[in-house]
């Protein structure tokens, strides 16, 4: 099979048929199950955020959630995957509740805030996230591909490569600390 087509914001078209570890492409270098298994083990459990840079051409440009965001990255042994982030700062008039917020105010709040959720597949140093839930609905159906690399015991996932209206190229570059508790390893 060959390699899924990206859309110019790094989210694989719908349809695009990506397949899972535990049922790999018929292709000859394709990993079998033990393979893929050993290949998850090091993103197996929960993450922090710790920071979450843009780059435009290589060269830092913002932090698109704001200074020290909180954020969640979950990687299940079943093939299953959550991430959780948002501004710290996102605005909130004090003691209104959600339910009785205007839209506006449940609109601007939103913005700073990103979450979904579905399964996930290695492919090399590539991590895809299989979209079944989201925020953002676009996004619903979508595969997501993060770039892996380590920076000691530190997870870094990058964002696939994508145009900017001035002709430059954007990253999104996430680091994550292990979360000291372990799904496969109870406290």
């Amino acid at each position: 099979m060959p390699p899924a087509a990206h859309t110019p914001d790094g989210r694989t078209p719908p349809g695009t048929r990506v397949p899972s570890p535990s049922a790999p492409a018929p292709e000859e270098d394709a990993p079998d199950e033990h393979t893929a298994q050993a290949l998850a083990a090091p993103l197996l459990g929960g993450w922090n955020l710790v920071d979450h840079t843009r780059l435009v051409d290589g060269q830092v440009v913002g932090h698109p959630l704001g200074p020290g965001p909180p954020g969640r990255l979950e990687y299940r042994p079943d093939g299953r995957m959550s991430a959780l982030l948002m501004r710290r700062d996102r605005p909130w008039p004090d003691g209104l509740s959600f339910t009785r917020a205007t839209d506006e105010q449940r609109g601007a709040a939103a913005l700073g805030f990103v979450g979904y959720a579905g399964r996930y597949t290695l492919r090399g140093d590539l991590v895809l996230h299989h979209v079944e839930m989201s925020l953002y609905v676009e996004h619903v159906g979508d595969v997501l591909t993060r770039r892996i690399s380590w920076e000691g015991p530190r997870l870094v996932l990058h964002t696939e490569p994508r145009p900017t209206r001035t002709g430059g190229t954007t990253t999104d570059r996430l680091e994550w600390s292990r979360d000291p508790v372990r799904p496969d390893h109870p406290a």
